[in-house]
Parts: structure tokens; sequence; C-alpha cells
């Protein structure tokens, strides 16, 4: 395996890691907000473990198409 791209993978997988504790933060605030505003009422406990739970996968396809994707810009733009 090329450095290049060792170090593409790594620098990409690094990256989503760093992000994805705040990604999921902002997704999980803004989804408890919007079904607060849609039930209007505050939500129960149980109701927002399970959204925390549904937001994750979420996040996390985000952050690692996102890293991936500035990743490859930035490498395509200093590597050629």
């Amino acid at each position: 395996m090329d450095a290049t791209i060792a170090w593409y993978w790594i620098s990409s997988i690094f990256l989503a890691i760093i992000l994805f504790k705040p990604a999921k933060k902002l997704i999980f605030v803004k989804r408890v907000r919007k079904a607060e505003r849609k039930l209007k009422r505050d939500l129960t406990e149980e109701e927002r473990d399970d959204l925390e739970k549904r937001t994750k996968p979420i996040a996390a396809l985000i952050v690692l198409t996102f890293s991936l994707l500035f990743n490859s810009v930035l490498m395509g733009k200093y590597h050629k």
C-alpha cells in the first residue's frame, strides 16, 4: 500500500473520531428541540434516550462522509 493512501485513510478516520462527539451533540439537540416543538411538551428521559440511540448512526455517517471528502480534496490539492 502506498504511503499516501495509508495517510489518507488514517487521517480520515482520525478526523471522523474527533468530529463525532460534537456532531452527535448538535444533531441530538436539534432533534430534541424539533420533537418538543412538535409535541408541545418536554420529552421524557426514555424518549431522549431513544432519540440519542437513533442519532449515533446518522452522526457517524455524516462525519465519516465529511472526513473522507475533506481529505480527498486536501490530498488532491497537495499530493497530485
